[in-house]
This record gives structure tokens, C-alpha cells and sequence, in this order.
């Protein structure tokens, strides 16, 4: 249902939270119904997914002859898709950790680089009709190599390639760059970076 309303007014599309019950906890995320009563005072029950934040961070590797910068990829098996994807160095922002604190232990801990520089250019709902969690994406440039060996997780498998602009540029959104955040996040670089209308100049 749709109707004319004022621009900025969205009082008449608001639901109000009655109750809520965790349906399933799998660790990794926890599933919920809950109830909610629109404005017009229909209720009914929903479904919500509390995944938690997470943080992708971006690598930019100084510009190389033709001058377009190259950017650190990692490799690995992921366990949804069952295959190998490339992917921009990611993962959850622990509890109490704030989002650049993750970004920057990220990055050390699948590349064993450090960032001199490190800038939030994106936050967005991975898909807000039924999941709670926010995604954050930074830029890191003046990159320092401060570790050849990576501090992994327990189950976690990958290899750090160095790929450049003209390859992501061409083969994001495709196989094996089919990651969505990693596809997100982008599309947050060639805006922040100038490369897409409302960037930088």
C-alpha cells in the first residue's frame, strides 16, 4: 500500500515493536520472530536475523606504470558456496571493538600489513528487510609490510594475491569476484576514489 505524503514525513510507514522471541541460535547469528503493529494497527509476525557488523577493508597498493593503483585480494573456500572466491580482506567486528579498530586488525591479520593511513568510506545494511547488521567498508593506503606470517583464525585457510585496477574493474560482480560485500565495497571505492558521479574530483 502506497500514498502521497509529504516529502520527509514517514510516520505512516513506521511499525511499532510488541514482542520479539529468538527462534534459533546459530552462533554465527541468531534467528528471530517478531511481532510488530503498523500505524493503521494491523499486526503481524516477522522474521529478523541478528547477524553481527562487519568490516571490510580495501588495500590500495601504490599506482604502478600505467598509474592505476594494484590492491590486496585474498583467496579462500567459502563454506556457503563451497568454492574458492576472491575477496577484499574482511570479517566481524568483535563486541566493544569499534569498526576502524576492526578494519585495522583485519588487515594485519590476513596480509600482515598496517595502514598509514585508514578512512571509513561506506556503512550500509546488507539487506535491511530482514537483517539487522550494519557493514563497514575502509580505504587503506600507505601500506606497511610488518609481518610475513599471518595470524589466522583456527579454521581459516587463505592466500594474499596482489591484483590490479583494470582486473577488478572488468571482472568485479563475476566469478571469482562474486562476493557481494566484496562487490559493495567497490562500488564505495571508485565513488570515494573520484571514479564514479558524487565522489572526489
Amino acid at each position: 500500500m502506497s500514498r502521497r505524503t509529504h516529502e520527509g514525513d514517514d510516520s505512516h510507514l513506521q511499525w511499532e515493536s510488541l514482542d520479539s522471541e529468538t527462534i534459533y541460535d546459530a552462533r554465527i547469528f541468531r534467528l528471530r520472530s517478531v511481532r510488530r503493529r503498523s500505524v493503521e494497527g494491523r499486526s503481524a509476525p516477522f522474521v529478523s536475523v541478528d547477524a553481527p557488523d562487519w568490516v571490510t577493508v580495501i588495500p590500495e597498493m601504490p599506482a604502478v606504470d600505467d598509474g592505476a593503483p594494484d590492491f590486496l585480494i585474498v583467496r579462500q573456500f567459502r563454506h556457503g558456496t563451497e568454492r574458492v572466491g576472491l575477496e577484499f580482506p574482511a570479517g566481524v567486528i568483535d563486541p566493544g571493538e569499534s569498526p576502524e579498530s576492526a578494519a585495522a586488525r583485519e588487515l594485519l591479520e590476513e596480509t600482515g600489513y598496517r595502514a598509514g593511513e585508514l578512512r571509513r568510506i561506506g556503512a550500509v545494511s546488507p539487506n535491511p528487510a530482514f537483517m539487522t547488521n550494519i557493514t563497514y567498508t575502509y580505504l587503506a593506503r600507505d601500506l606497511q609490510k610488518v609481518s610475513d606470517r599471518l595470524n589466522l583464525d583456527e579454521h581459516e585457510i587463505l592466500d594474499v594475491h596482489t591484483v590490479g585496477f583494470e582486473e577488478l574493474r572488468t571482472k568485479m560482480g563475476d566469478d571469482p569476484y562474486d562476493s557481494a560485500i566484496t562487490v559493495q565495497a567497490w562500488f564505495l571505492y571508485l565513488k570515494a576514489a573520484g571514479y564514479l558521479p558524487g565522489g572526489p574530483s
